[in-house]
């Protein structure tokens, strides 16, 4: 597949190969699958290669896309736009240009303008190709960049301020020397809103393959990021030559400077294999960190055989890894011929993700497309996570409750991953819940408990992982029969939490009461100083401490009928 959306029932799949969209549920049921086609009936069609977003939403509650009809001849190539109601029903299917017999033309994506208009980008023969449409997929212009010999191409682009950014490859930036695949670069090229050229960039060693990117995301105003393979040496092992890579986040500025740059963990021999990772894709999260995801594998140099598998890397806004994730890895009762690949994701609503990709068995003759559904830490419920012990507590609980009235107990717990189970003496009180943000904060909630019994009574709650793993706490409340009234559980008597104290990037401030005024949040140094002030009206609140000196602070909590003093430590 090379596109996910999210929709309201369930998410929306591009998949390869009969231009095919899949409608799944939450739960990946197939709820229907369409396929559009040439309505001559003469033409085989595809979507142009494995390339995230080649399917996207407009301004207009719609969906567009763009692709390639052929069957062979030489003037086989249609390049064509294709758009859906909100339904996914096909509006229209529209020839946009047609190969003659010296050139073909082909487009690998498309996306929205500023304006709501569609912008497709591919080649065309071996320059680079940019066709703009209005939102009928009516021609307007198309433009060619880097004419000649040389071959190029645009694979994504978006529009910044009053111009686009192209990104795809070219061999044009390599020595006359260097020959075959290995003349390759990443490529991107900042044009006017007309598809001129004004700058362009190829990205790392032209004397070695870069590769092609696929993917870039805007950061803020000025900055676009993309995820692209560097290579660092060839190596000649038993006659075979094989590259050595490293995969790395390249940051721009607006004039296609390099920002910032990190890397991942190159490529390594161990013994007659190599290891490596190739990142296809990054997700930017409302909190300026990324989510890249891809395949880790590694290949036998005397058999070219190996394994691969999906995996996902946590970068936060200050490009720290946080957390490294496999999925489907190589275990007992998987194939050895099994490989993985992920190529496309989304961001879901209860802030977690969901990935797809290939999986391919060499035993087989056809491949499968996959999903995988994580929580916001991005780990799948199976084997993918273990960076916390399971652990349970109950903060606070009532002394005294009534017989048939619903109770609540204040508990706070951690683990390896969500979902989580919460059982109050053996029944499901809560289903189905994640983590709000990440590692290493608790959950903090409050669980019902039901008593049908009067008299003191030990009340166990008790956590469970998808992997069965559970965690116990246990305490003792008097049951009484209130008849038709109900007694008065006061036992919350803080309004106010502040966590996690100490504090690295993230403070959390949680208001357990009706916001009906606004509050101020003042944080201050130790002299008095204000460093921090923000107004809000959400129950919780997240404040970015990431750039405060390490130390002692004041925050003070002041409105609502509240006025709070707290400290905390920021590490």
């Amino acid at each position: 597949m090379h596109t996910i959306l999210p929709t309201d029932s369930g998410y929306i799949l591009g998949l390869h190969g009969g231009m095919g969209i899949c409608l799944i549920d939450l739960q990946a049921n197939i709820k229907w699958i369409k396929t559009y086609y040439d309505p001559t009936g003469t033409w085989a069609s595809y979507t142009g290669g494995a390339n995230p977003n080649a399917l996207n939403s407009t301004n207009h509650n719609t969906f567009i896309a763009g692709g390639t009809m052929q069957n062979g001849g030489p003037t086989a190539n249609k390049v064509f736009s294709v758009k859906y109601s909100s339904t996914f029903d096909t509006l229209f299917l529209k020839l946009l240009l047609q190969d003659t017999v010296t050139t073909n033309n082909y487009v690998n994506n498309s996306f929205v303008n500023n304006s709501g208009n569609y912008v497709f980008v591919g080649h065309s023969g071996n320059s680079a190709l940019i066709i703009q449409t209005d939102t009928n997929s009516n021609f307007i212009d198309s433009s060619l960049i880097l004419k000649g010999n040389e071959v190029s191409w645009f694979n994504a682009g978006l529009q910044m301020g009053n111009s686009y950014y192209l990104f795809g490859g070219t061999y044009c930036y390599a020595p006359v020397q260097i020959t075959g695949f290995d003349r390759l670069d990443g490529w991107v090229v900042k044009t006017n809103l007309q598809g001129n050229e004004l700058i362009s960039a190829a990205f790392g060693n032209s004397l070695l393959q870069d590769g092609e990117i696929n993917n870039c995301k805007i950061i803020n105003g000025n900055k676009l990021a993309f995820v692209s393979n560097k290579s660092l040496e060839k190596l000649a092992i038993s006659a075979w030559i094989k590259m050595v890579f490293k995969t790395g986040l390249t940051i721009l500025n607006d004039d296609l400077t390099i920002n910032k740059e990190i890397y991942f963990k190159p490529s390594e021999f161990i013994g007659d294999s190599m290891f490596f990772i190739d990142v296809t894709n990054l997700l930017l999260n409302n909190d300026s960190s990324f989510i890249l995801f891809g395949t880790q594998g590694s290949i036998n140099i005397n058999s070219t055989i190996g394994n691969k598998n999906g995996f996902a890397v946590k970068v936060n806004k200050k490009l720290q890894i946080k957390y490294f994730r496999k999925y489907l890895y190589l275990q007992s009762g998987i194939p050895q011929s099994l490989n993985v690949y992920l190529h496309c994701g989304s961001i879901t609503n209860d802030n977690g993700y969901i990935l797809g990709g290939m999986v391919s068995d060499l035993n087989l003759s056809s491949d499968k497309s996959w999903l995988i559904k994580t929580d916001s830490l991005g780990c799948d419920g199976f084997h993918s996570c273990d960076d916390t012990t399971l652990v349970c507590q109950i903060l606070n609980a009532p002394d005294t409750v009534c017989k048939n009235d619903t109770s609540w107990l204040q508990v706070k717990f951690k683990g390896r991953s969500a979902p989580y189970f919460i059982y109050a003496n053996n029944t499901l009180a809560l289903d189905s819940v994640y983590y709000p943000y990440t590692l290493p904060l608790w959950i903090d909630t409050l669980v019902p408990y039901y008593p049908i019994t009067t008299g003191l009574q030990q009340v166990i709650i008790k956590v469970n992982d998808p992997w069965g793993w559970n965690r116990t706490d246990t305490v003792q409340i008097f049951v009484k029969n209130c008849g038709a009234g109900n007694i008065e559980e006061a036992w919350y008597p803080k309004k106010v939490e502040i966590y996690p104290n100490p504090a690295t990037n993230e403070l959390h401030v949680k208001i357990r009461s009706v916001i009906a005024t606004p509050v101020s949040i003042t944080i201050y140094d130790m002299q008095g100083k204000v460093v921090k002030q923000i107004t809000t009206k959400l129950n919780e609140t997240v404040i970015d401490v990431s750039e405060l000196e390490s130390g002692v602070y004041g925050i003070r909590i002041y409105g609502n009928g509240l006025n709070c003093n707290e400290r905390f430590v920021k590490l």
